[in-house]
């Protein structure tokens, strides 16, 4: 199996979506990291600028304590002591002029333009920041009473260090990504194997070999349930493709058998019927009674044919009453059955249902006319009626009934449960079949079971509109 790495093929749409999933992880881990460096490094830092002021505050209140005459030129010094390259101190009096101030060599002073919110260390935010502050207010005896020690960083270092970190975390997510992309294409390789080795078992079949089934040669769970819904699908095709085979057989043989008498009975005209009448008159009536035998075959064939193609879909049917269609196919067969055989009619209205009008009426004959063939004294009796969302009709007679054995298969194609009774009736074993194609386009189900009255129950179930 040559290896495949299409826009469409299943390891790519893999890969991508474990390498998406891995950029999202790492977008969010490195937020997080960022975030949390972020709040640990200004906490930090803010710390520090506490506890520098709270030792200036200290050096300060102490010295002045002991010399409250000391001035301005000794604040100065003061302060220098303490002086970092990165910040500015300042010492501001009462009314909020600048007392003393001593700037690092490395301080910008552009740097407080703008720097925001003092850090607040319970904020949960942070962002990058121009500039630090730590403040203290003094009480002093002397003549500096309510001195206030302020202290403002640079945040350019801190800044610096972030950018490493950018960088660092950036590097790292994106040699992940391609090492996830890699990996994730080699593991949906590995993990995709099995599947490989199904479809190259899948392309192996041939249709002349449908008896053949895929083996179970992986242990993974998902490849073993395919492999046997594969082969389920392989059992359902190959009932279809024999039945298919028993069909063109049995309408073969079907339509052989009056082609065969039509020729023997031409081969007679032209041997004895041009000078005999009376062989001539046999052979035309025979001809003509199997060409309409034949007819009516090709018909039922058609008619199966085009009703296999439609699938049940009663939104498309026209809903309608059921009564009067039942009154008229009462009417048209009490006069067909003969006087020694009764038939009663019974239903229940309203029987309103989704039909095709003319196809519901060649059920209920197909069914009657079997019923009057098959049954030679007693009743045929009809009942429709309706029982929750269901319309039954039932059609049960007191005639010779059906074995057990041949109920299972009693709605096949060109089956016949006495063959010999069949072709007295000239039937062509597609009657039923018909029957239970035409139910099952309407989105009912038919069975056919022995009747309390002795012979055969026939019960239809259609869904009901009303």
């Amino acid at each position: 199996m040559k290896k495949r790495f299409g826009p469409y093929s299943l390891t790519s749409r893999l890969t991508l979506l474990f390498t998406a999933g891995m950029v999202f992880f790492l977008l969010i881990l490195n937020l997080f990291v960022y975030w949390a460096t972020m709040q640990l490094v200004y906490r930090h830092e803010h710390q520090l600028l506490e506890s520098k002021v709270n030792a200036i505050a200290i050096d300060i209140t102490d010295k002045l304590t002991i010399h409250p005459s000391l001035g301005h030129m000794h604040l100065h010094p003061m302060l220098t002591k303490f002086k970092n390259d990165y910040q500015r101190l300042s010492l501001i009096g009462p009314d909020g002029t600048e007392i003393a101030r001593v700037t690092g060599v490395k301080w910008r002073e552009e740097s407080v333009r703008d720097y925001g919110e003092i850090f607040e260390p319970d904020s949960y935010i942070v962002t990058r920041k121009e500039a630090l502050e730590a403040s203290q207010v003094l009480v002093l005896p002397g003549p500096y009473p309510g001195m206030q020690i302020k202290i403002l960083e640079d945040a350019e270092p801190l800044n610096h260090f972030i950018n490493i970190l950018l960088l660092i975390l950036g590097t790292a997510s994106t040699g992940a990504v391609i090492i996830s992309g890699f990996g994730g294409y080699l593991l949906t390789r590995i993990g995709v194997r099995p599947l490989d080795r199904l479809i190259v078992d899948i392309h192996q079949m041939r249709a002349s070999r449908l008896s053949s089934r895929l083996p179970l040669r992986s242990t993974a769970k998902e490849i073993g349930t395919l492999t046997k819904a594969f082969n389920t699908l392989l059992d359902q095709i190959e009932e279809v493709v024999s039945k298919q085979k028993q069909f063109i057989a049995d309408a073969s043989h079907e339509l052989k058998t009056p082609l065969t008498i039509i020729d023997g009975y031409i081969r007679l005209l032209e041997r004895w019927g041009k000078d005999e009448a009376e062989v001539r008159d046999e052979a035309l009536k025979a001809m003509s009674h199997e060409s309409h035998r034949l007819f009516h075959l090709i018909h039922d064939l058609l008619l199966l044919a085009g009703l296999d193609e439609v699938s049940p879909d009663t939104e498309k049917l026209e809903v309608q009453d059921l009564t009067p269609l039942l009154e008229e196919v009462k009417k048209a067969w009490t006069s067909a059955f003969p006087a020694h055989l009764q038939l009663i009619f019974k239903w229940d209205e309203p029987l309103v249902l989704a039909m095709d009008r003319e196809k519901i009426r060649r059920l209920l004959d197909i069914f009657l006319d079997n019923a009057r063939k098959y049954t030679d004294e007693g009743q045929v009796y009809v009942h429709a009626y309706q029982d929750g969302p269901l319309i039954h009709i039932k059609v049960e007679d007191t005639g010779i009934g059906i074995d057990e054995e041949e109920l299972p298969h009693i709605f096949e194609r060109f089956y016949r449960v006495d063959k010999s009774r069949n072709r007295q009736w000239g039937g062509s074993g597609l009657g039923l079949a018909i029957a239970k194609s035409i139910v099952t386009s309407h989105g009912g189900e038919v069975t056919m079971q022995h009747s309390s009255l002795g012979g055969t129950e026939v019960h239809i179930e259609l869904p009901s509109k009303h």
